[in-house]
């Protein structure tokens, strides 16, 4: 909900319980005086009453149509009271003050009523009115009050447009307009300080990548060196050549590791930014092909049908990574005289290789999740998840007689 409905919500739920309430209270607060002006007027038409009797020989002929004279043998003090009259068919109310009267030496009871229809008539007007002006003016104000939050959300909606578009494959610091409301030009602020940060991290981050890339691949490969050197020496024994070739294995592992990572490290911060358009067929097929000493070693049977061409929108080396390890984990955890079975209907991949179930515990995508085969470094799959994720391919993964890959192509892809 944006912030002006909100706001519009509230000053109307706000406004309704005020005009209920105001309205009952000014009801009755009118109701209230102009009951108080009717029992003025009754007095004031009881003391011509009585000043009229003065002038007439017979009281009687005071009766009139709202004038009830009677007599009566107790004296009363003045009262006020309602009473209703038929009139026309119709029931009216009417106010009536009593009182006695001293008349020739008799008691007479007087009863002068005085109608209540105008004033309820007066009452409606005058809370219809006063109703129908709080309500303009409430509407004028919330629709300048709308106006306003609108015209100081503008450059609220230039920030958030400034931060939509924020790149964080290449980050640079961004500057804000300012603002007429203090809150916005302190959040601005902070945006900018934040902007300034990430690209200062970003580039600290990327240049420790690469440092790390160099220093470490090239004492890797002086220790790779000095121990082919040695291997080729004739005055070792085969103990010496055993351990000369662990160490050779061991530093070509921890080569391979460490590119994997500075892999990983890369995609997670969206370093891949090319694209070029790419045949799921054709780059499946080239990685068939390098792996097809591997193929033929365990004399695998590989079966592929591609029902629809499908053209993909990838960075090339990041491309080649994802199908280059999900081969050849297909042929690493396979078995002799085992099958491949690649099935691309234009929008998902299906991969199947024979082989028992793998013994590892967790997400088999997690890094470094591996299972007894020794040859494995445990980060391929999480390179090829990470992968996926960058592109919203979705990958899954489940065993049911066979290892199955399965990955679901957007189009955006």
């Amino acid at each position: 909900m944006k912030l002006t409905t909100k706001t519009g919500l509230s000053f109307i739920s706000l406004s309704a319980i005020f005009f209920l309430l105001g309205s009952v209270f000014m009801y009755y607060a009118v109701r209230v005086i102009l009951a108080e002006d009717l029992s003025s007027r009754l007095y004031q038409m009881q003391s011509d009453f009585i000043e009229n009797t003065k002038s007439e020989i017979d009281i009687n002929s005071l009766s009139a149509k709202n004038i009830f004279i009677t007599k009566s043998n107790n004296v009363i003090e003045s009262f006020f009271s309602d009473t209703v009259l038929i009139e026309n068919d119709q029931y009216v109310l009417y106010r009536k003050i009593n009182f006695s009267h001293q008349y020739n030496n008799e008691t007479y009871n007087i009863e002068i009523l005085q109608s209540q229809a105008q004033t309820d008539l007066l009452i409606w007007r005058i809370v219809i009115l006063n109703v129908a002006l709080a309500m303009t003016f409430f509407l004028i104000i919330f629709f300048l009050n709308q106006l306003s939050v609108k015209r100081g959300l503008r450059i609220f909606y230039k920030t958030v447009s400034k931060l939509e578009n924020y790149k964080t494959t290449s980050p640079e610091s961004i500057t804000f307009d300012n603002s007429e409301i203090d809150e916005l030009n302190k959040l601005t602020e902070i945006f900018e300080k934040m902007s300034s940060k990430i690209s200062s991290d970003f580039n600290a981050q990327k240049e420790y990548t690469e440092n790390v890339s160099h220093e470490i691949q090239t004492p890797l490969a002086i220790i790779s060196s000095k121990a082919d050197e040695l291997l080729q020496s004739e005055n070792l024994g085969k103990e010496e050549m055993e351990k000369l070739e662990a160490i050779m294995n061991t530093t070509s592992r921890l080569a391979k590791i460490n590119q994997a990572l500075i892999l990983l490290t890369k995609i997670e911060n969206k370093f891949y930014t090319q694209k070029s358009d790419l045949s799921v067929s054709k780059i499946i097929k080239e990685k068939i092909d390098f792996y097809s000493h591997l193929i033929q070693e365990k004399e695998i049977e590989v079966i592929m049908d591609f029902k629809d061409e499908q053209i993909i929108s990838m960075d090339p080396y990041l491309a080649d990574s994802l199908f280059l390890n999900l081969i050849k984990n297909s042929i690493m955890h396979n078995e002799q005289h085992g099958k491949i079975k690649i099935d691309f209907d234009g929008k998902t991949l299906i991969i199947k290789n024979s082989g028992s179930k793998l013994n590892f515990d967790g997400d088999i995508f997690k890094r470094f999740v591996r299972s007894s085969n020794k040859d494995s470094l445990g980060i391929g799959l999480s390179i090829v998840k990470r992968i996926c994720d960058f592109y919203s391919i979705l990958i899954t993964y489940n065993y049911d007689q066979h290892h199955c890959f399965k990955l679901i192509f957007k189009n955006e892809a």
